[in-house]
């Protein structure tokens, strides 16, 4: 078969309710991971085997997500129907990556890297994925991919802000281990105490009485050691850059020490109600200089 055939990506359509929608009015982000993840789930059901992930978790075989890339070009809202279209990137001897490109009545909205792996449940290790599986998932592969992966959070800094969450039931999916999604809605409540505590700019004021907020443009998250229940993640937030308008903020989940997931989140302020980039004032900038490595003692 050739390889434009291949080629034709599977499609899950999203409507864009009320409840998937932040107080500006837009998308809240994590939702967007919900539903990719719910889309790729879906072309398994339809291209490989109905219910193969039912099937693999009574043999014992997850597949959880170890990376995952979106960036954010335009908002949706409610009305709006989000059609995700699937193409598997590559594959490997345990992992498959994904392309998910997110679009509203043909214009791309979003564009998504998401890299899976094989896991026993057992040892939460990674296993090969079985001949007859691989042979299915490689008739699928249309090449490209290679999702690097996140950089390390700045070395040399004056100041980390962190935040503790306890990892609750409602975080863990079937397989006893936090749902990735839930790992977003956490670093977002980071970064929004990061600005109510540390810049004096509660998330209330800037989006309600002043109309404008720091939108999600790129984020990435690397999973690298799962979390379960009762473990309790500190989120540590720096600052890798300060643009005119936009902020790249490196967050590195730990317990006890241990480094289990590493991210990156690019924000850009904007106005709400315009929707265009605003400059990053003077002094919001000097609240956020001692969170950066360039603000460190030499």
């Amino acid at each position: 078969m050739s390889r434009s055939v291949f080629a034709i990506p599977f499609t899950h359509r999203q409507a864009i309710r009320f409840s998937h929608c932040d107080p500006g009015g837009i998308v809240y982000f994590p939702h967007y991971f919900e539903m990719v993840y719910e889309a790729i789930e879906d072309w398994f059901d339809s291209a490989i085997e109905p219910n193969l992930e039912t099937r693999l978790r009574r043999e014992g075989i997850g597949f959880p997500t170890v990376n995952t890339q979106c960036d954010f070009f335009k908002p949706s809202r409610v009305g709006d129907v989000l059609a995700l279209e699937i193409l598997v990137a590559r594959h490997g001897r345990s992992a498959v990556e994904f392309l998910v490109s997110g679009k509203v009545a043909g214009e791309e909205r979003l564009s998504v890297r998401h890299l899976i792996a094989m896991v026993s449940l057992e040892t939460l290790r990674a296993v090969p994925i079985p001949d007859a599986l691989r042979g299915k998932i490689a008739g699928h592969a249309t090449g490209g991919g290679g999702l690097a992966r996140v950089p390390l959070a700045p070395a040399a800094v004056e100041r980390v802000f962190p935040t503790e969450y306890l990892i609750r039931f409602s975080h863990c999916d079937p397989g006893g281990i936090v749902h990735f999604p839930r790992f977003f809605d956490m670093i977002n409540a980071a970064v929004e105490d990061w600005f109510a505590l540390e810049l004096e700019l509660p998330f209330d004021t800037m989006h309600m009485a002043r109309r404008f907020g720091f939108p999600i443009v790129h984020t990435q998250c690397e999973f690298l050691r799962p979390c379960r229940i009762g473990e309790r993640l500190v989120l540590e937030l720096t600052v890798a850059r300060i643009g005119r308008a936009s902020l790249d903020l490196a967050i590195s989940g730990k317990i006890d020490g241990e480094e289990r997931i590493r991210a990156r989140n690019v924000r850009s302020m904007m106005s709400l109600e315009t929707y265009r980039a605003l400059p990053i004032p003077d002094d919001l900038r000097a609240a956020m200089a001692p969170f950066t490595a360039a603000a460190a003692p030499r």
